[in-house]
């Protein structure tokens, strides 16, 4: 009898392949067909007589039900952008890539996908870290070339580099498109049906008003340490129906925990944000209207532990927490530790290229993933930056830069919701001192502490109580020193955006 293969199928640069674009329709028709390229595998697999059991959710797991059975292979478990799969002989594995590598070419045109196999020894642990072994050193050695050629009369997509291969006028101007954005849009076309009542195709359809408060949000979420709480699962087990069945739980609880309910959760706030605005009788039907439109969302990607939405930029606030709320009310996946992630908010106009907001919105969340590493936390975090004027350098380099000495970001979600509730505080000294605040401390420790003088003069009870609780930061063990000037600065960032009245014009 042939011997047992267990197969690792991992996508390569997944961010990339989405983001290449900046067409948002491209992008969500990229990541759909990323979401669905191993059920499109295994259905093309039965084509070429090969049948793959992919009913692994929910299902319990026996390897020696799998050898009995008249499958060629079946799914370990799928999340991650990877595949698991256990094949029964070497020769399926092969034929099976040969019919993946044809099918990645022929719908997906430039998906690439590391395929890595090892033989079944009947101990799990061991063969899983042998897997991802060999998987490591496919990437690092594998050569990786996009399947286009181009000659010098062929016309090519700016942003790709890639062939044009078909031309069409559209609003009397002429739409180029590849070979890869039409899968994408096909994909799109094919996946991407849309709810109207919660998410909208049409980025502009978010705004407020079309050049004159075009702001939206990216919000990147993604969970902490699941590497650690996957190995922490299957630590000290070697049997394979076992860590197969622990790991099926974990891949279906992760997505609820992570994805599905707060997803539900913010659709609800937003419903009912939406139903309080169409109550009030103060405003015509065309500004209800407008209102309502603030609070829709786009999802771009979700799935496991990662999320990514855009919405407009007042919402942003409001969405992020709402999904923490969701995430700590659920079920810890591992007992004792809770449930964390780090989000980040990139706030830019709509005409921006989506594809390097979504870079800032990324480095954000790493930020606070930095956090929680050098803690070794299970802390949720927050970050925000809003891209004023076009993208000239990454986030770091701005932090690094331009605001080193005046951020308090990121954001642990305790500290992040005390920052929204002071900012509030704050609002009671008006737009236009907290503005001129902020410009002094560009100036110099005097000049702020001067302009903080006449503010105190004319705000006192408040602002006093205020400031005493930031300079009380000041003497603590941390290493950050200027609080309140920290906190200024991060309000008047946003103040516009999140802490002013849903019908009040900067």
């Amino acid at each position: 009898m042939s011997k047992l293969i267990t197969a690792l199928y991992d996508c390569r640069s997944k961010q990339e392949y989405i983001y290449r674009t900046n067409k948002i329709k491209e992008i969500s028709g990229g990541s759909a067909l990323l979401s669905h390229v191993y059920e499109m595998f295994i259905n093309k697999c039965l084509d070429y007589d090969i049948t793959i059991n992919s009913e692994w959710k929910g299902k319990a797991f026996s390897v020696k039900e799998f050898e009995t059975s008249s499958d060629d292979g079946t799914v370990i478990y799928e999340g991650g952008g990877n595949l698991y799969v256990l094949y029964k002989s070497k020769e399926i594995y092969l034929k099976a890539n040969k019919i993946f590598s044809k099918m990645l070419l022929d719908e997906t045109y430039t998906i690439s996908v590391i395929a890595s196999c090892v033989e079944y020894t009947g101990d799990f642990n061991k063969d899983r870290g042998a897997l991802y072994e060999e998987n490591q050193k496919q990437k690092n050695t594998g050569s990786f070339s996009l399947p286009c050629n181009s000659l010098p009369f062929t016309q090519l997509d700016r942003n790709t580099w890639m062939p044009v291969v078909k031309k069409e006028k559209k609003d009397n101007q002429f739409q180029s498109y590849s070979c890869e954005s039409l899968h994408k849009i096909d994909a799109y076309n094919k996946y991407c049906t849309l709810d109207p009542d919660s998410q909208t195709a049409l980025l502009d359809s978010l705004v407020l008003e079309k050049n004159t408060e075009s702001l939206l949000a990216v919000i990147y979420i993604d969970g902490n340490a699941m590497g650690n709480k996957i190995k922490s699962l299957t630590h000290g087990i070697n049997d394979y129906d076992t860590c197969v069945n622990k790991l099926r739980a974990f891949s279906q609880n992760t997505n609820k925990a992570f994805v599905d309910d707060p997803i539900k959760s913010i659709e609800r706030l937003l419903e009912e944000t939406r139903n309080k605005i169409d109550q009030k009788k103060d405003l015509t039907q065309e500004k209800k209207d407008k209102l309502k439109d603030r609070y829709k969302y786009r999802k771009i990607i979700g799935g496991g532990d990662e999320i990514t939405i855009i919405c407009n930029a007042r919402a942003a606030k409001d969405i992020v927490l709402k999904y923490f709320e969701s995430l700590n009310n659920s079920e810890p996946l591992v007992s004792g530790v809770p449930n964390a992630s780090c989000a980040g908010i990139a706030i830019f106009h709509s005409h921006d290229p989506f594809s390097e907001i979504y870079k800032i919105a990324e480095a954000c969340c790493e930020t606070g993933k930095e956090k929680t590493r050098k803690n070794e936390s299970k802390d949720n975090y927050i970050d925000f930056h809003y891209c004023h004027s076009g993208i000239v350098n990454d986030l770091e380099t701005i932090r690094a830069e331009q605001e080193a000495d005046y951020t308090n970001r990121p954001y642990e979600l305790k500290r992040f919701k005390e920052f929204c509730d002071d900012a509030k505080d704050l609002s009671a000294i008006g737009r236009q001192n907290i503005k001129a605040l902020r410009d002094s401390s560009f100036k110099g420790a005097s000049y702020f502490a001067f302009e903080a003088e006449r503010i105190l003069s004319r705000y006192h009870d408040s602002f006093e109580s205020l400031k005493k609780k930031y300079d009380d930061l000041d003497s603590s063990d941390d290493k950050i020193t200027n609080h309140f000037e920290r906190f200024v600065y991060d309000v008047s960032l946003v103040y516009d955006i999140w802490f002013t009245e849903e019908d009040e014009q900067p």
